[in-house]
């Protein structure tokens, strides 16, 4: 899927406003939500008026909310077909197959040139002190994001789900790493494992950390 793909309807914002919440995932996934100021966003989406962040945006939490309300909905309706098919064929209780659903759709939007900008906009929002509160507050509108969830808290029913969403958290965290990694090594020219292993690998520590069993919350 790429970033033309997943485009949803701007449910009424102008090209102004499109321009400055791909520029600010752009920017918040290469240098940090913190790290970016509101002005560089402006000029990197090409925008003159001085107020045009103001205009569309109150503030910094505000155009992150943007990304996800723009991104969100498309996610949905592939991740969504990703469960269909994991409880067709009965694979509900397979943790490869469950831990698919909450990463892959992320890492499949990726720009033309292959980078995958959302997913280290993910990678680094869900790092911001407000990042999991902005998502977490959007959950109930993404349907198949809270049944990608509730199958992979089945997993382990004898865990709490706090620790198993904790470990979830730093997980995925760690395969958006590996995937911003693989980015830049390709972008430098250097030799990376074909995209099928590095995707099994990356599955397969992602299973280790949410499913191991070491079941306790590091202070």
């Amino acid at each position: 899927m790429t970033e033309t793909d997943a485009r949803v309807d701007a449910r009424g914002r102008g090209d102004t406003s499109v321009a400055l919440i791909e520029a600010a995932e752009r920017l918040f996934g290469q240098q940090g939500i913190e790290n970016v100021s509101l002005r560089q966003v402006r000029i990197e989406a090409g925008a003159a008026n001085n107020s045009a962040i103001a205009y569309h945006f109150k503030d910094r939490e505000d155009l992150v909310r943007a990304i996800w309300a723009y991104r969100l909905p498309v996610l949905d309706v592939a991740r969504r077909a990703m469960i269909d098919d994991v409880v067709s064929r009965n694979e509900a209780r397979v943790a490869a197959a469950v831990l698919r659903t909450i990463v892959i759709p992320n890492y499949d939007l990726r720009d033309s040139t292959g980078v995958h900008r959302y997913a280290a906009f993910v990678r680094n929002a869900m790092r911001w002190r407000q990042g999991a509160l902005i998502r977490n507050a959007r959950l109930t509108e993404t349907p198949a994001s809270v049944e990608a969830l509730s199958l992979y808290l089945a997993l382990r029913p004898d865990l709490p789900s706090a620790l198993m969403l904790y470990r979830l958290r730093h997980a995925s965290g760690l395969f958006y790493d590996m995937v911003v990694e693989r980015d830049a090594a390709i972008a430098a020219g250097d030799d990376v494992i074909g995209e099928d292993d590095f995707l099994a690998e990356a599955i397969g520590m992602m299973e280790g950390a949410c499913l191991g069993r070491r079941d306790f919350i590091a202070a």
